[in-house]
């Protein structure tokens, strides 16, 4: 029997495609309309999701900040360990951590994927909980090896929520049974959710826990405007971003209802640099599903279906050409009671 503890609260995310400084303000523009978490990307070579959310933390007191996600290439766990610590405290235990693999893109980019991305993440999330316990360490397995690691500071919790963020149903089995949460990427839908439940159930009967605590998280690509044509065609914008690079025939896509052949040619006229191609590619249909676009009941009602599949906790995911601090008073002020 899945268990689903309901709503949990709405939240917003921030990429590092926006300035620190509207990032700051965002997050305590978001706490002071009553939302409940504020979550920072870590894209590669955009702007650092840790100093996001360090500043973030800084200026908030009751916000939880979540970072959403780091991966086990770029960092070795003793520095997302002695990090995720010192965020911790600078947060007042307000920290939630994530942990996924990384794109393959942008890890193949530095040279550091070893196309083992389950088995590392596991490796790393035992080695940063050992770390944050504040006791001294001695470790060796297949990834990692660390001699005498001891934090020079007392961790304000010992063990701190991670995480874990993965599309599949083997990451999402990994999750249940090790992680603390789940954060599932943009494009979700109510299909996936209760796909992606069932494979975090799986994990958590593996391991013999419960999943009274546990929380999934959504990313929710957010456009909110009256004029549905026109939000339509901003959201459109923003997923010729990523669609193309998404698994044809991956459990997202193929939840959403996106054929492998659809994904295969949003990739090739990406390639191609064939804009006017992609836009046709990327229906209105699909723009609806993989997104929070419409006007504010359409928004609703859409939250309301991923909340009811099984959603804990949805963050707006904020969309080039939108104001994501306005729509974080939305939230706050006009959203957040209606949700159930």
């Amino acid at each position: 029997m899945i268990t689903m503890k309901g709503f949990k609260e709405l939240g917003v995310a921030m990429t590092g495609v926006f300035p620190v400084d509207e990032a700051v303000e965002l997050t305590k523009v978001a706490e002071k309309s009553g939302l409940g978490s504020a979550w920072f990307a870590e894209d590669y070579f955009f702007r650092g999701g840790i100093p996001y959310m360090a500043a973030a933390a800084m200026v908030t007191e009751t916000l939880r900040i979540g970072l959403g996600v780091v991966n086990p290439y770029s960092r070795h766990p003793a520095l997302i360990a002695m990090e995720f610590a010192t965020l911790d405290e600078m947060s007042n235990k307000r920290a939630v951590f994530g942990l996924g693999s990384g794109v393959p893109y942008w890890m193949e980019q530095m040279g550091i994927y070893d196309k083992k991305p389950l088995s590392r993440t596991r490796a790393c999330v035992d080695l940063v909980r050992k770390i944050m316990t504040g006791e001294n360490i001695n470790h060796e397995d297949k990834f990692f090896n660390v001699k005498d690691v001891k934090l020079i500071f007392e961790p304000v919790r010992k063990r701190a929520p991670i995480y874990l963020a993965f599309e599949g149903p083997k990451g999402l089995a990994l999750s249940g049974e090790i992680g603390d949460g789940v954060i599932l990427s943009i494009f979700s839908t109510p299909a996936y959710v209760k796909f992606a439940w069932e494979r975090v159930a799986i994990g958590a009967e593996k391991a013999g826990k419960s999943l009274d605590d546990y929380e999934m998280v959504a990313y929710m690509p957010t456009v909110i405007d009256d004029d549905i044509d026109k939000a339509i065609s901003t959201a459109r914008e923003f997923s010729k971003l990523y669609l193309p690079h998404s698994q044809p025939g991956g459990p997202l896509m193929s939840h959403a209802g996106v054929k492998p052949e659809e994904t295969q040619a949003m990739s090739e006229a990406s390639v191609k640099g064939d804009d006017a191609l992609l836009s046709e590619l990327i229906t209105d249909d699909m723009v609806t599903e993989l997104c929070l676009v419409g006007d504010k009941e359409a928004c609703i009602k859409r939250l309301q279906e991923m909340v009811d599949a099984g959603v804990n906790t949805v963050v707006a995911f904020p969309v080039p050409g939108t104001n994501p601090i306005e729509n974080a008073k939305i939230l706050g002020s006009e959203f957040t009671h209606q949700l159930q």
